[in-house]
Protein backbone atom coordinates (compact mmCIF):
# COMPACT_ATOMS: atom_id res chain seq x y z
CA UNK A 1 0.00 0.00 0.00
CA UNK A 2 2.98 2.34 0.51
CA UNK A 3 3.52 2.42 -3.25
CA UNK A 4 0.01 3.91 -3.57
CA UNK A 5 -0.05 6.08 -0.46
CA UNK A 6 3.25 7.86 -1.09
CA UNK A 7 2.40 9.21 -4.56
CA UNK A 8 -1.15 9.98 -3.41
CA UNK A 9 0.13 12.10 -0.53
CA UNK A 10 2.58 13.88 -2.83
CA UNK A 11 -0.26 14.70 -5.20
CA UNK A 12 -2.46 15.96 -2.35
CA UNK A 13 0.37 18.07 -0.96
CA UNK A 14 0.69 19.80 -4.33
CA UNK A 15 -2.99 20.80 -4.40
CA UNK A 16 -3.79 21.28 -0.71
CA UNK A 17 -4.09 24.62 1.04
CA UNK A 18 -6.56 27.45 1.25
CA UNK A 19 -5.01 29.33 -1.68
CA UNK A 20 -5.47 26.52 -4.22
CA UNK A 21 -8.33 26.97 -6.67
CA UNK A 22 -10.92 24.20 -6.25
CA UNK A 23 -11.15 23.60 -10.00
CA UNK A 24 -7.38 23.18 -10.26
CA UNK A 25 -7.42 20.89 -7.26
CA UNK A 26 -10.15 18.63 -8.65
CA UNK A 27 -8.48 18.46 -12.08
CA UNK A 28 -5.24 17.25 -10.51
CA UNK A 29 -7.07 14.64 -8.44
CA UNK A 30 -9.03 13.39 -11.44
CA UNK A 31 -5.97 13.22 -13.69
CA UNK A 32 -4.11 11.21 -11.06
CA UNK A 33 -6.31 8.17 -11.75
CA UNK A 34 -7.02 7.52 -8.09
CA UNK A 35 -10.75 8.11 -8.54
CA UNK A 36 -10.91 4.69 -10.25
CA UNK A 37 -9.15 2.90 -7.40
CA UNK A 38 -12.28 0.93 -6.43
CA UNK A 39 -13.49 0.26 -9.96
CA UNK A 40 -13.04 -3.42 -10.96
CA UNK A 41 -10.03 -4.19 -13.14
CA UNK A 42 -12.34 -5.56 -15.81
CA UNK A 43 -13.89 -2.10 -16.07
CA UNK A 44 -10.54 -0.33 -16.30
CA UNK A 45 -10.00 0.41 -12.63
CA UNK A 46 -7.46 -0.72 -10.04
CA UNK A 47 -9.80 -3.26 -8.46
CA UNK A 48 -8.87 -2.35 -4.89
CA UNK A 49 -11.09 -2.92 -1.87
CA UNK A 50 -12.33 -0.21 0.48
CA UNK A 51 -10.03 -1.63 3.14
CA UNK A 52 -7.11 -1.28 0.71
CA UNK A 53 -7.72 2.42 0.17
CA UNK A 54 -8.63 3.27 3.78
CA UNK A 55 -5.18 4.86 4.28
CA UNK A 56 -5.81 7.03 1.20
CA UNK A 57 -9.09 8.31 2.61
CA UNK A 58 -7.38 9.12 5.90
CA UNK A 59 -4.81 11.06 3.87
CA UNK A 60 -7.65 13.20 2.50
CA UNK A 61 -8.39 14.18 6.07
CA UNK A 62 -4.77 14.89 6.92
CA UNK A 63 -4.57 17.33 4.01
CA UNK A 64 -8.02 18.82 4.77
CA UNK A 65 -9.32 18.03 1.28
CA UNK A 66 -13.02 18.93 1.24
CA UNK A 67 -13.72 17.79 -2.33
CA UNK A 68 -15.82 14.58 -2.49
CA UNK A 69 -12.91 12.34 -3.47
CA UNK A 70 -13.81 9.25 -1.44
CA UNK A 71 -17.48 9.56 -2.38
CA UNK A 72 -16.58 9.76 -6.08
CA UNK A 73 -14.38 6.67 -5.78
CA UNK A 74 -17.28 4.72 -4.28
CA UNK A 75 -19.84 6.02 -6.77
CA UNK A 76 -17.67 5.06 -9.73
CA UNK A 77 -17.15 1.57 -8.32
CA UNK A 78 -20.85 1.03 -7.68
CA UNK A 79 -22.08 2.83 -10.79
CA UNK A 80 -24.48 5.00 -8.81
CA UNK A 81 -25.14 8.71 -8.37
CA UNK A 82 -26.03 8.52 -4.67
CA UNK A 83 -24.50 6.49 -1.85
CA UNK A 84 -26.43 4.95 1.01
CA UNK A 85 -26.08 6.42 4.48
CA UNK A 86 -24.07 3.50 5.97
CA UNK A 87 -21.31 3.75 3.36
CA UNK A 88 -21.34 7.55 3.41
CA UNK A 89 -20.94 7.48 7.19
CA UNK A 90 -17.97 5.10 7.02
CA UNK A 91 -16.22 7.27 4.43
CA UNK A 92 -16.68 10.22 6.79
CA UNK A 93 -15.18 8.14 9.61
CA UNK A 94 -12.01 7.55 7.60
CA UNK A 95 -11.64 11.29 6.98
CA UNK A 96 -12.27 11.99 10.68
CA UNK A 97 -9.43 9.60 11.51
CA UNK A 98 -7.08 11.40 9.13
CA UNK A 99 -8.00 14.82 10.47
CA UNK A 100 -7.49 13.56 14.01
CA UNK A 101 -4.02 12.28 13.13
CA UNK A 102 -3.05 15.65 11.68
CA UNK A 103 -4.42 17.58 14.66
CA UNK A 104 -2.43 15.38 17.05
CA UNK A 105 0.70 15.91 14.95
CA UNK A 106 0.17 19.69 15.02
CA UNK A 107 -0.43 19.68 18.77
CA UNK A 108 2.69 17.64 19.52
CA UNK A 109 4.79 19.91 17.32
CA UNK A 110 3.43 23.07 18.92
CA UNK A 111 3.87 21.71 22.45
CA UNK A 112 7.51 20.90 21.73
CA UNK A 113 8.22 24.25 20.05
CA UNK A 114 6.31 26.64 22.33
CA UNK A 115 8.57 27.77 25.15
CA UNK A 116 7.12 29.23 28.34
CA UNK A 117 8.89 29.85 31.64
CA UNK A 118 12.12 28.69 30.07
CA UNK A 119 11.03 25.29 28.72
CA UNK A 120 8.73 23.79 26.09
CA UNK A 121 5.16 23.48 27.32
CA UNK A 122 5.31 19.86 26.18
CA UNK A 123 7.54 19.19 29.19
CA UNK A 124 4.69 20.07 31.55
CA UNK A 125 2.98 17.01 32.99
CA UNK A 126 -0.49 18.46 32.54
CA UNK A 127 0.13 18.99 28.82
CA UNK A 128 1.63 15.53 28.44
CA UNK A 129 -1.40 13.99 30.11
CA UNK A 130 -3.80 15.81 27.80
CA UNK A 131 -1.82 14.85 24.72
CA UNK A 132 -1.87 11.22 25.87
CA UNK A 133 -5.66 11.39 26.14
CA UNK A 134 -5.82 12.88 22.65
CA UNK A 135 -3.61 10.09 21.36
CA UNK A 136 -6.05 7.52 22.73
CA UNK A 137 -8.96 9.24 21.01
CA UNK A 138 -7.07 9.42 17.71
CA UNK A 139 -6.35 5.69 17.89
CA UNK A 140 -10.03 5.00 18.57
CA UNK A 141 -11.01 6.98 15.47
CA UNK A 142 -8.46 5.10 13.37
CA UNK A 143 -9.72 1.73 14.62
CA UNK A 144 -13.31 2.76 13.87
CA UNK A 145 -12.23 3.65 10.33
CA UNK A 146 -10.41 0.37 9.76
CA UNK A 147 -13.29 -1.70 11.15
CA UNK A 148 -15.86 0.14 9.04
CA UNK A 149 -13.86 -0.05 5.82
CA UNK A 150 -13.20 -3.76 6.33
CA UNK A 151 -16.85 -4.39 5.41
CA UNK A 152 -16.44 -3.03 1.89
CA UNK A 153 -18.88 -1.04 -0.20
CA UNK A 154 -22.01 -2.67 1.23
CA UNK A 155 -21.70 -2.33 5.02
CA UNK A 156 -24.62 -3.13 7.27
CA UNK A 157 -26.40 -0.35 9.14
CA UNK A 158 -25.15 -1.78 12.44
CA UNK A 159 -21.49 -1.80 11.36
CA UNK A 160 -21.77 1.78 10.14
CA UNK A 161 -23.48 2.74 13.40
CA UNK A 162 -20.69 1.37 15.58
CA UNK A 163 -17.99 2.91 13.38
CA UNK A 164 -19.53 6.38 13.11
CA UNK A 165 -20.67 6.54 16.74
CA UNK A 166 -17.16 5.85 18.01
CA UNK A 167 -15.45 8.23 15.59
CA UNK A 168 -17.89 11.10 16.13
CA UNK A 169 -17.64 10.69 19.90
CA UNK A 170 -13.88 11.30 19.77
CA UNK A 171 -14.24 14.67 18.06
CA UNK A 172 -15.14 16.98 20.98
CA UNK A 173 -12.22 15.84 23.12
CA UNK A 174 -9.69 15.89 20.28
CA UNK A 175 -10.70 19.40 19.23
CA UNK A 176 -10.92 20.82 22.75
CA UNK A 177 -7.52 19.46 23.81
CA UNK A 178 -5.89 20.71 20.61
CA UNK A 179 -7.20 24.23 21.17
CA UNK A 180 -6.26 24.13 24.85
CA UNK A 181 -2.68 23.20 23.93
CA UNK A 182 -2.43 25.87 21.22
CA UNK A 183 -4.16 28.62 23.16
CA UNK A 184 -5.49 31.71 21.38
CA UNK A 185 -3.36 31.21 18.27
CA UNK A 186 -5.37 28.10 17.42
CA UNK A 187 -8.48 30.08 16.52
CA UNK A 188 -6.77 32.71 14.38
CA UNK A 189 -7.37 32.76 10.64
CA UNK A 190 -3.66 32.65 9.91
CA UNK A 191 -3.16 29.39 11.81
CA UNK A 192 -4.41 26.17 10.22
CA UNK A 193 -5.66 24.43 13.36
CA UNK A 194 -9.09 26.01 13.13
CA UNK A 195 -9.45 24.73 9.54
CA UNK A 196 -8.91 21.19 10.73
CA UNK A 197 -11.11 21.35 13.82
CA UNK A 198 -13.99 23.00 11.94
CA UNK A 199 -13.80 20.26 9.31
CA UNK A 200 -13.61 17.68 12.10
CA UNK A 201 -16.85 18.95 13.68
CA UNK A 202 -18.55 19.10 10.28
CA UNK A 203 -17.77 15.44 9.65
CA UNK A 204 -18.84 14.58 13.18
CA UNK A 205 -22.34 15.75 12.25
CA UNK A 206 -22.31 14.48 8.66
CA UNK A 207 -24.71 11.56 8.09
CA UNK A 208 -25.64 11.61 11.77
CA UNK A 209 -23.78 12.52 14.95
CA UNK A 210 -22.76 10.08 17.69
CA UNK A 211 -26.18 10.41 19.34
CA UNK A 212 -28.02 9.36 16.18
CA UNK A 213 -25.84 6.31 15.66
CA UNK A 214 -25.81 5.35 19.34
CA UNK A 215 -29.59 5.07 19.14
CA UNK A 216 -29.27 2.67 16.19
CA UNK A 217 -26.67 0.57 18.00
CA UNK A 218 -28.86 0.42 21.10
CA UNK A 219 -31.94 -0.68 19.18
CA UNK A 220 -29.96 -3.33 17.31
CA UNK A 221 -28.58 -4.68 20.59
CA UNK A 222 -32.03 -4.90 22.16
CA UNK A 223 -33.38 -6.73 19.12
CA UNK A 224 -30.44 -9.12 18.99
CA UNK A 225 -30.66 -12.67 20.35
CA UNK A 226 -27.02 -12.56 21.47
CA UNK A 227 -26.52 -13.33 25.15
CA UNK A 228 -24.01 -10.56 25.77
CA UNK A 229 -23.00 -7.26 24.26
CA UNK A 230 -19.56 -8.70 23.51
CA UNK A 231 -21.17 -11.45 21.43
CA UNK A 232 -23.30 -8.82 19.70
CA UNK A 233 -20.27 -6.72 18.74
CA UNK A 234 -18.34 -9.78 17.55
CA UNK A 235 -21.30 -10.83 15.42
CA UNK A 236 -21.03 -7.56 13.49
CA UNK A 237 -17.63 -8.64 12.20
CA UNK A 238 -19.35 -11.36 10.22
CA UNK A 239 -22.20 -9.22 8.89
Amino acid sequence: MDELLGPFEQMLASVAGRSVDSVVQWKAIEESGYLDALVPEAAGGAGLSLSDIEPLIRALGRFAITAPVAETMAKRALGVDTLGRPLSAILAVAEIAGLAEKILEMSLSYANDRVQFGKPIGKLQVIQQQLAVMGEQVLMARMASQIGCAHGLAPSLEVAAVSKQVASATVPQIASIAHAVHGAIGITEEFDLQRYTRRLHALRLAHGSEGYWANIVGKARLQSDRQSSVEFILSLRKS
